[in-house]
């Protein structure tokens, strides 16, 4: 896995955007998902990158050679997802129904006074963990990631006065890990997306769905060192108005375990898939 993520620029018009989200505001959901089908069909045609690496992912995760129709509905899948960010960043969370799995575990887990560190991917909506986090259950929520990931997207969601349900601790700053530390000691939530390399930090390749793939030991080295909890989350797309938000234990503080959840997930879910880029170079 490289980093062709990164050199990756968002796409699409600031206006549309804005549009987009004026529209979701005031004109309702059901009109701006019936607005994506040919925005979804227009990036289909027009990045080929993401479509090759679509059909490339839908082809391990669903035992079969996947086609334009399955790679159009991961697009969908995504942009819908996009949309919901912005009814869960402007306070209408109770708009959709969440079912949590597992969730005791993440209790018993913050029960223990050290804080609990999650770790992530981009396989669905991290952001529907505000639904039970600082929305709903009033819980302080941090999320470590680059500045540069979507931040433009980020900032037009945000910028219509509501604030984003989780707190941001960017990644490469020289207290970056401090602050990690400090929102732990303090009984907070931390949530990593650990399914991607962000830089020279050592990795290690393991198989995943058929094929090696380089995994950042960085998440597991960070949570071994701290000492806190950790869970692995997941916040799925399960279509319609319904969500998953699903807790995961780890049987072992190993990057094989977070692999192989990540991979039966991946399966089961395979079009709320957000990596769009060749997942398995070696570069």
């Amino acid at each position: 896995m490289n980093e062709q993520w990164r050199s990756q620029r968002e796409r699409g018009s600031r206006s549309l955007v804005r549009l987009i989200i004026w529209l979701a505001l005031h004109s309702g959901r059901a009109l701006c998902r019936v607005l994506l089908v040919p925005i979804c069909i227009y990036f289909l045609l027009t990045a080929p990158l993401a479509r090759r690496s679509s059909l490339a992912f839908l082809s391990r995760a669903l035992h079969r050679r996947a086609t334009w129709r399955d790679s159009f509905m991961h697009l969908f899948v995504f942009a819908t997802t996009l949309l919901d960010r912005v009814y869960l960043v402007n306070g209408r969370q109770r708009e959709f129904k969440v079912e949590v799995n597992n969730e005791p575990a993440f209790w018993q887990a913050l029960m223990q006074g050290r804080g609990c560190l999650l770790l992530g991917s981009h396989l669905g909506s991290f952001e529907m963990l505000g639904v039970i986090g600082g929305a709903e259950k009033k819980l302080v929520i941090n999320v470590v990631m680059h500045l540069s990931d979507s931040e433009g997207l980020r900032d037009l969601i945000s910028s219509h006065g509501h604030e984003l349900p989780y707190k941001i601790i960017p990644l490469g700053h020289p207290d970056s890990m401090l602050r990690v530390k400090e929102c732990l000691a303090r009984g907070e939530v931390v949530g990593i997306l650990a399914d991607r390399v962000y830089g020279d930090e050592r990795t290690q390749s393991l198989p995943f769905l058929g094929c090696p793939a380089r995994f950042s030991l960085s998440p597991l080295r960070l949570a071994k060192i701290i000492g806190a909890p950790v869970l692995m989350v997941y916040g799925l797309f399960r279509g319609g108005r319904r969500y998953e938000i699903a807790f995961e234990p780890m049987t072992e503080l190993t990057l094989q375990c977070y692999v192989e959840t990540l991979e039966r997930k991946a399966r089961r879910f395979p079009y709320n898939w957000f990596n769009f880029y060749d997942y398995w170079s070696v570069e």
